[in-house]
């Protein structure tokens, strides 16, 4: 909520309506929680590394029945 009421691209309002809206949608995720990264500390070039590095190594495919 910190890091969404500070963006200046939307009001302050806005922004806490659109956070809530995505957290209601991702808070609970069942079995696809562990595919999660948590980049709360992450800068965006560790994010990357991150999610290129599982592409590569076929980490956290979603496999359609």
């Amino acid at each position: 909520m910190k890091r969404a009421v500070g963006r200046s691209k939307l009001d302050r309002t806005t922004n806490m309506e659109l956070v809530e809206t995505m957290w209601e949608q991702f808070h609970d995720l069942g079995t696809y929680e562990p595919n999660v990264i948590d980049t709360t500390d992450c800068q965006v070039k560790d994010t990357v590394f991150s999610i290129k590095e599982r592409i590569k190594n076929k980490i956290n495919l979603l496999v359609g029945e």
